[in-house]
């Protein structure tokens, strides 16, 4: 019995990057003789087992027989004759086809350490194509890697898009999807994800509502890029230096999904986009299953944003209306999470400044104001009237109030 350590850790140590997480693979053992050692095995079917002391991940060298479509038809062989290459043969990328003895040599046997110096992701064999799910993960990587200048390998992106081509990302699941999709809203370069799904013909399969963006026309004498797809992923990568929280990212993404399915005959105007938007929103919801807190901020900031662009033309009751819609007096950090979503899609345009933008102080100065009001002393001197209506009524007179106050100024 013999462990190596595997993957990620070794590919990180090389990057000079932080290592997270330590996975090991085993060579020359059972399932038998793990659990007889305290190994406790996770799952059923596959060959992981946690070590009974670092509850670190501790798998079998296997390889793998592709016996249907998707990302589960395989069959599985962990019998101890498995080597240590022919486990790191069915890897995904050479980089992460790296393994490292007890005695800190490196295993190297399909070049990942020229590839991590020549910075390109490159598949280890032929086995890519096994499993669509690479793919995704491919796109991610690069967008990880962005920032230190990796590429993706040319005959690699060709696999790519053959696998794109084939129908066989319709075989995943929605929840390894999205846990896709998650991970590459975290990266440093998530528009580089959503670019290369593009590129390789897999977005139309993963995000069918932002692919269609791309060909659609938007006003020129507006927009940073004409293209509604390119203009959002100028809106994702600005969103990306304001902000590390995915779910502002992923709501950025998706703001102007409706502008698809607006009437062709009114391109470059989109009117109604926005509640076209929802629709195409509810659908993305069902198909992904992103949790609510990624839907829900989507939501509303595709209905809402364009209020944003146009916020000291609005009167006090539309002010009002749109800090109730956000539940912005409760949840003033949902406010500030939609603020930056808006602050990222006025980013793409090409008649906003970034040192000039000043919607998000100005939503957040009456937000202030309002909260200023002391509603129990409110309801005690004005015990006949109706409640909703006398807080409304006094949170309308001073958004006036604030709005007159900032127009002197």
């Amino acid at each position: 019995m013999k462990t190596y350590l595997v993957g990620g850790a070794i590919r990180d140590k090389l990057l000079n990057i932080a290592v997270k997480d330590k996975d090991w693979v085993v060579v020359g053992s059972t399932a038998e003789e793990l659990l007889s050692l305290g190994y406790v095995q996770v799952g059923k079917g596959f060959p992981v087992f946690l070590h009974p002391e670092t509850k670190q991940e501790y798998a079998l060298a296997r390889t793998e027989t592709k016996t249907a479509l998707g990302h589960t038809g395989f069959k599985i062989n962990s019998s101890p004759k498995v080597t240590l290459e022919e486990d790191l043969r069915r890897r995904d990328l050479t980089i992460n086809a790296i393994a490292e003895d007890k005695n800190g040599e490196l295993i190297d046997p399909y070049g990942g350490r020229d590839d991590i110096k020549s910075k390109t992701l490159r598949h280890v064999s032929e086995a890519f194509s096994e499993d669509p799910l690479r793919v995704i993960r491919v796109a991610r990587f690069a967008a990880k890697f962005s920032h230190l200048g990796f590429s993706i390998a040319d005959a690699t992106m060709d696999l790519m898009k053959t696998i794109s081509n084939s129908g066989q990302l319709d075989t995943l699941s929605a929840e390894r999807i999205w846990q896709e999709l998650e991970l590459a809203l975290g990266t440093s370069s998530p528009s580089v994800f959503i670019a290369l799904l593009r590129e390789c013909g897999a977005l139309n399969a993963i995000l069918p509502e932002v692919n269609n963006l791309f060909g659609v026309p938007q006003q020129e004498s507006y927009y940073l890029e004409i293209d509604t797809g390119l203009h959002a992923l100028v809106c994702l990568a600005k969103v990306s230096k304001l902000t590390e929280d995915k779910t502002i990212r992923y709501a950025t993404l998706i703001h102007s999904v409706g502008k698809a399915i607006t009437e062709k005959s009114n391109w470059p105007i989109h009117h109604g986009y926005e509640s076209l938007g929802l629709r195409l929103q509810t659908n993305i919801t069902t198909r992904l299953r992103p949790p609510k807190e990624y839907s829900s901020l989507a939501a509303l900031v595709c209905e809402h944003h364009t209020k944003v662009l146009r916020i000291k033309e609005l009167n006090a009751n539309t002010i009002l209306s749109l800090l109730e819609s956000l539940d912005a007096i409760r949840r003033p950090e949902r406010l500030e999470k939609f603020l930056i979503a808006c602050e990222a899609d006025a980013l793409g345009r090409n008649d906003v400044e970034e040192k000039n933008y000043r919607p998000r102080e100005y939503l957040k100065f009456l937000l202030e104001f309002i909260c200023s009001l002391e509603i129990e002393k409110l309801l005690k001197e004005n015990p006949n009237q109706d409640p909703k209506n006398l807080i409304k009524s006094h949170r309308l007179k001073l958004i006036a109030e604030a709005i007159e106050d900032i127009s002197r100024d």
